[in-house]
């Protein structure tokens, strides 16, 4: 049910002033409020948040699902 009301919520044509749409907010929300405390770690959509480490010394925290970006270095 979640998956459908984001689809639907994504085509609205809203875009705040750094180009994220209302799921992509809603989803930044709910990660950083719940979603990062669960274990393992959850986005609104359901999918797993995974962090993984990119050469030479970076990292990157993003859905498994969406393909969101949650926090990058």
């Amino acid at each position: 049910m979640i998956k459908i009301l984001l689809y639907l919520l994504n085509k609205i044509p809203y875009r705040n002033k750094f180009g994220f749409s209302i799921t992509d907010e809603l989803k930044i929300i709910y990660y950083h409020k719940k979603g990062q405390f669960k274990q393992p770690e959850k986005c609104l959509c359901g999918g797993n948040v995974i962090t993984i480490g990119v050469p030479p010394d970076g990292w990157e925290t993003y859905c498994y699902d969406c393909q969101m970006l949650y926090d990058e270095d």
